[in-house]
């Protein structure tokens, strides 16, 4: 019992990094500015430079997991994070600290692509699904906590203080890591020199099945971050809330986003992951055709309630495919599952960068954007899934 639960601990504080890291100095940012100098716009490139770093080091760490089994990188990787972490308290300008950003993110990767990785070790199917989506309860928990964290820090702290929180927070890790995580990968089978290192990427992108199950979870990660990227202005623009009210309207669709990653392990053992994506995608894009139809139909467009139990349906029809999804992409791996893990971390983030990026190319003026948009992504996991399902090349 002990061992399980210090590893449930260890896992947690591995998927809780990287959005710690996201969200804990968000409310911090007007200091940053005013302190280095810059304007709010400026200090938020800290962000894409942190979502740049984890990007970039997914498939180096999930490689060099492989090579030297997973507590090596992950500890170097953890060891990386609390120096950057303290070094960006010291920072003296924004461009120090956008460049430090962006070593904390490959030093925060680490923790993601690791544990995913450890619990492929271990486990495959519903029994990975179950330990997967606590990691994602963890996601999922700290961009709501988090920001509120650092607003209590800021009570106590400077903005330079909440760096050295993040830094505690990573030592807390390694120190997690070493205590309660083993040595999941044995000798035998890890990759036996650094030729086999691209032979293992290159089988990894022959795998239809992975690569289709790949992008089937980005496509799921796409909901919650384009509708983040749109929802904001329309709340506002569209229907005149005040920050307070859409940011407890974002907060719930978060919570629905939740409890429905954590029930998706007990749907994932009755359905199995094909039927469960196709019926999730399928009443996806209902309810988008309705949303579409009442934008234009409806004298006054869509009502606010409307809007927002669609919202709901849509973060909860996510939460249901992102466990399974992510899980068979691993299961359809036998060797090399560091690098898959990278991978498959890389895909996620690209699809979601490019979903986010398509809904901010048109004004936030009306729904229609945001609906094409996740009407799109549905419209192509379905295609993916439905093609995997019949064995038509992705078997």
């Amino acid at each position: 019992m002990q061992a399980s639960l210090g590893f449930g601990i260890a896992l947690g504080f591995l998927s809780a990094l990287g959005p710690l890291a996201i969200d804990l100095y968000l409310p911090a940012m007007p200091d940053m500015a005013s302190a280095l100098g810059g304007s709010e716009n400026a200090v938020q490139r800290t962000l894409s430079a942190f979502f740049f770093g984890l990007a970039f080091a997914q498939i180096p760490i999930g490689a060099l997991a492989d090579r030297f089994g997973r507590r090596v990188p992950l500890v170097c990787g953890l060891g990386l994070f609390v120096l950057t972490s303290l070094a960006c308290s010291a920072v003296t300008s924004l461009d120090q600290l956008v460049a430090l950003r962006f070593v904390q993110g490959m030093g925060a990767c680490a923790g993601t692509s690791s544990a995913r990785a450890i619990i492929r070790d271990l486990h495959r199917g519903h029994h990975a699904a179950r330990l997967m989506a606590f990691t994602f309860l963890v996601i999922g928990l700290s961009p709501m906590l988090a920001p509120l964290l650092g607003s209590g820090l800021l009570q106590l702290v400077s903005w330079r203080g909440l760096f050295g929180v993040l830094a505690g927070a990573g030592l807390v890790a390694a120190v997690c890591v070493i205590v309660f995580l083993p040595e999941t990968l044995e000798p035998a089978r890890r990759v036996a020199d650094w030729s086999g290192l691209p032979r293992a990427l290159g089988a990894l992108l022959a795998n239809t099945r992975f690569i289709g199950w790949a992008l089937v979870a980005g496509l799921a990660t796409t909901v919650p971050f384009a509708f983040v990227t749109a929802a904001p202005f329309l709340y506002s623009g569209v229907y005149g809330l005040p920050p307070v009210w859409f940011s407890l309207l974002l907060a719930l669709n978060a919570g629905a986003s939740i409890a429905a990653t954590q029930a998706a392990p007990h749907l994932l053992k009755r359905l199995g992951p094909a039927r469960l994506a196709i019926r999730a995608a399928l009443a996806a894009l209902g309810a988008t055709a309705l949303l579409g139809l009442g934008a234009v139909t409806l004298p006054g467009g869509v009502p606010l309630a409307l809007f927002q139990a669609y919202s709901v349906l849509l973060f909860v029809i996510a939460g249901f495919v992102l466990t399974p999804a992510a899980t068979s992409a691993l299961d359809a791996v036998r060797e090399g599952i560091g690098s898959a893990a990278g991978l498959l971390g890389t895909i996620q983030l690209a699809v979601t960068a490019i979903a986010s990026g398509a809904v901010a190319l048109w004004p936030p003026v009306s729904l229609q954007p945001l609906g094409l948009v996740l009407g799109g992504a549905f419209a192509l996991m379905l295609a993916i899934v439905t093609a995997m399902a019949r064995g038509k090349d992705l078997a």
